[in-house]
């Protein structure tokens, strides 16, 4: 079984890519729906409080790097 977070916003957002030093990982694509998807693979699956926590950090990361208007899933 794959984990993951993902990250959704709008692709007429300014935003462009997140720093590779911090997200290694990340794979980014678009819908057919004009989003774009952050897909973010983690090695295990997180307890409810880890999720709340990752989610946390990761929005913060994102408004430090221009990003305003996103959902995580």
């Amino acid at each position: 079984m794959e984990h993951w977070v993902r990250v959704i916003y709008d692709s007429t957002s300014r935003f462009k890519k997140l720093d590779e030093s911090v997200l290694p990982n990340h794979e980014v694509y678009s819908t057919d729906y004009e989003s774009r998807v952050i897909h973010i693979p983690l090695q295990r699956e997180l307890t409810a409080k880890e999720s709340d926590e990752y989610a946390g950090r990761l929005a913060n990361y994102l408004f430090e790097q221009g990003l305003e208007d996103f959902d995580i899933d």
